[in-house]
């Protein structure tokens, strides 16, 4: 989903390659691609989603998500 169905706040993240360069590995970019690409990304697809997850231990699985914005669940 790319928006709160509430606020309609965009939950598209930053691109995951650009935070493993900048944030974890200080400009190294094999270890920031190989990084991301555990995530399935490369160095101009793959972004964080922002939506929080609401996971049910008696169910074991997420069966909900919030907005970190306005609060708003939606099922999943």
């Amino acid at each position: 989903m790319d928006e709160c169905p509430n606020c309609h706040e965009s939950l598209v993240g930053g691109l995951i390659y650009d935070t493993m360069l900048h944030d974890v590995y200080d400009g190294d970019e094999d270890a920031a691609l190989q990084a991301a690409s555990h995530y399935g990304a490369t160095k101009t697809e793959g972004r964080w989603g922002l939506a929080l997850g609401m996971y049910s231990l008696d169910e074991d699985r997420t069966v909900a998500y919030r907005c970190p914005f306005c609060g708003h669940e939606w099922p999943r």
